[in-house]
């Protein structure tokens, strides 16, 4: 059995188990979505008609996500008026998966949204971030220096810098955010929003306002993010963004990790050929 549906002011074929990406569909991932728009209906050999909907037919399906589609840029050029206009454009689209066909007036059981987990996140965040103020504040406070031998200074473990601790302690409040929701912070992967409280991708060296909004825009808002880049992943951000090399010259993901383990920032770089973009 299949069915022809129409949504966004487009029509699709569809069947269970088919997934689809329609013009965008408000909604949180895990909701049922009713399509009642039944355009067609065939089952075997019968094949039923809408005038212009097939009465008592409706399709089910489970919002998958959110997402947006390829930029689409425009440009416009008067000749031998100075005028040039160039715009970019993606559009927003949700993908659904059909879970079954109703006919006779049946009609889907609707999920009630969840609001349970957020206060969780929110909880688990605030957690982490106190054990890490905690630990600074129970760190020993510094004495008066004094001479020691190379064993002692080579034995003593490195302290994490009280002055970085809450840049430490913002990066491991996303971390604990983000796993909560489900998401794998040792990989990398692309957010329409920041979990909770947004990293300043300004403190690694080689990223300024201007590169920090094009980060943004394509969905990178956190230092572990950054520090989860792969070569491929770096590619395609470089030909989004257009700082071809910047990420290895600059080791953005080595200062991510430094940055997350409370090492603190290290000194920003004074190319003047980077000036502009700083």
């Amino acid at each position: 059995m299949f069915a022809v549906i129409k949504t966004g002011g487009k029509q699709y074929r569809v069947a269970a188990g088919d997934t689809i990406t329609v013009e965008k569909i408000a909604g949180d991932p895990g909701e049922v979505i009713a399509f009642e728009q039944v355009l067609m209906l065939v089952d075997g050999e019968t094949t039923e008609v809408g005038a212009p909907s097939v009465a008592g037919a409706t399709v089910a399906g489970e919002l998958v996500e959110q997402a947006r589609g390829a930029k689409v840029i425009t440009f416009k050029k008067r000749r031998r008026k100075n005028s040039r206009r160039k715009r970019g454009h993606r559009q927003d689209l949700t993908v659904v998966k059909i879970t079954d066909i109703l006919t006779g007036g049946v009609k889907p059981a609707l999920k009630t949204k969840q609001t349970e987990p957020a206060p969780q996140v929110e909880t688990e965040a605030v957690k982490a971030a106190e054990v890490m103020s905690e630990a600074v504040d129970s760190a020993p406070k510094p004495k008066a220096k004094t001479a020691r031998t190379a064993a002692d200074a080579s034995a003593a473990p490195p302290a994490v810098d009280p002055d970085h601790a809450g840049i430490a302690a913002g990066a491991a409040a996303a971390v604990t955010a983000a796993k909560a929701r489900g998401i794998d912070t040792d990989k990398f992967q692309h957010l329409d929003k920041p979990v909770g409280q947004a990293d300043d991708l300004k403190l690694i060296s080689g990223i300024g306002p201007t590169i920090e909004k094009k980060l943004n825009a394509i969905g990178i808002w956190h230092y572990w993010q950054v520090k989860a880049l792969s070569d491929e992943d770096i590619a395609a951000v470089e030909q989004q963004v257009g700082f071809k090399g910047r990420a290895h010259r600059d080791d953005w993901m080595g200062q991510a990790a430094e940055l997350m383990a409370g090492k603190g920032p290290r000194p920003k770089s004074h190319n003047p050929h980077h000036d502009d973009e700083h």
